[in-house]
């Protein structure tokens, strides 16, 4: 065979090979697509899902926040009636403690110490 058969042969193998390779690359494109078209597909299933989840969470946080904020505020409330009660019981000392003084032959309650005891 002639040099130039070879030459014919060789360029018809390697277009077969180029177009064999592009087909193949085409190919893995087409492949690709329908695979992230799936996994669009997926994720448009499970998004509603999640976004509800999501407000959920919104509002436990918020429910959270509002219960901290009545916890506070409860809290407040408790102090201020600790330093009235205290004031009370510091007025009702001295309200028995003046007694003791103009009755000191009466006898003090248990856990109350009149005022010349030492």
């Amino acid at each position: 065979m002639d040099t130039w058969i070879w030459i014919v042969i060789a360029v018809v193998v390697l277009v077969v090979l180029v177009a064999l390779v592009a087909l193949a690359m085409k190919r893995k494109r087409e492949v690709g697509r329908a695979r992230a078209a799936e996994i669009r597909a997926e994720a448009a299933q499970v998004s509603p899902e999640l976004r509800r989840r999501e407000a959920e969470a919104k509002g436990a946080e918020a429910e959270a926040e509002r219960m901290r904020a009545e916890a506070d505020r409860l809290e407040q409330v408790a102090g201020e009636r600790r330093a009235e009660v205290q004031e009370d019981r510091t007025a009702l000392d001295a309200q028995l403690r003046e007694a003791d003084r103009l009755d000191p032959e009466a006898t003090a309650p248990p856990g109350r110490h009149s005022a010349t005891e030492g």
